[in-house]
């Protein structure tokens, strides 16, 4: 039997937060091979011995690795989506790419995604064509593979990260789509959540000891 691909960080009866390993499914595809390896399936299966309910309300890449935020009720799913929608969720990642770049340097990326093939995204030209992907990096330390960098995201389209990094001419770390890098895992981590102060929920942040970044 396959180890349960999280950790459970914080649960109370209303929500549920959990750090998700790395190459594991936030749900499952049509790919039958995920019908039972996902996060939601193990999830729901820990709740269902509990007697609870689950609720997706948002999703990481298979590749990457980090903090997802689950409810236990069908109206907190719609309170915790209100405030991703209404970019009042402060997400925190760690990315490491393989160019040496000047530490504190910082890049405000502002682009237009649309849906491409596969349910990837691409970048367009014209805003009317795409939704807005507003992520901000900076390099924060070197490791031996490369520079770490902290980014935060205001919005949270699939690929983001992905393919600002990309843009900027950046190598991101076993990012097989975009940088057509070979390292065995991809070098992104969702290392912090953090919701309003007025979410009133009993704990609102969410925060993992990164990876790669170093204090």
């Amino acid at each position: 039997m396959k180890q349960a691909p999280y950790q459970i960080l914080y649960e109370d009866e209303e929500i549920l937060v959990v750090y998700k390993q790395r190459d594991v499914f936030s749900i499952r595809t049509k790919d039958k091979k995920t019908f039972s390896h996902n996060l939601y399936h193990y999830l729901y299966l820990y709740l269902k011995q509990k007697g609870e309910t689950l609720f997706v309300v948002h999703r990481l890449d298979y590749e990457t690795s980090g903090v997802m935020i689950f409810a236990k009720n069908k109206l907190m799913k719609e309170k915790l989506q209100h405030y991703f929608e209404e970019r009042r969720v402060e997400r925190y990642y760690e990315a490491v790419v393989k160019e040496k770049i000047p530490l504190g340097k910082q890049f405000d990326v502002l682009q237009y995604l649309s849906d491409g093939e596969n349910g990837t995204k691409v970048l367009v030209v014209n805003p009317n064509e795409g939704k807005d992907a507003i992520t901000h990096i900076q390099a924060k330390n070197y490791i031996n593979i490369g520079t770490a960098l902290n980014i935060n995201i205001e919005t949270g389209r699939r690929n983001q990260i992905r393919i600002a990094l990309h843009c900027l001419g950046f190598t991101l770390l076993g990012d097989k789509r975009y940088s057509l890098d070979e390292n065995k895992r991809m070098y992104l981590n969702a290392y912090a959540l953090i919701f309003p102060v007025d979410s009133g929920l009993k704990e609102r942040e969410f925060i993992t000891t990164p990876l790669w970044i170093k204090e």
